[in-house]
């Protein structure tokens, strides 16, 4: 799908991944990534994938987990981040 930034990740049913889980880097996972957020809303933490951020809820339907293998998509988080 292309979108005004250029191409936007179809969501995977089910799940707030931008693309299959595990078809990333060997050893990374969701938490390590770039990408990873943690959103409050009413006072619960959600995890999110930011490239997923126009298919997000305000409930579990488009979360993911820290520990889930990286994507295609993962990008190395920079040190200077804060962890989230």
């Amino acid at each position: 799908m292309k979108g005004l930034f250029g191409d936007i990740p179809e969501p995977i049913k089910g799940r707030g991944h931008a693309a299959l889980p595990g078809t990333g880097p060997e050893g990374e996972t969701c938490g390590t990534c770039h990408h990873y957020e943690s959103v409050e809303y009413h006072d619960k933490r959600y995890r999110k994938c930011f490239l997923m951020r126009q298919y997000w809820t305000h409930g579990p339907g488009t979360d993911i987990r820290a520990k889930d293998p990286a994507c295609k998509e993962w990008k190395k988080r920079d040190e200077s981040e804060v962890t989230r």
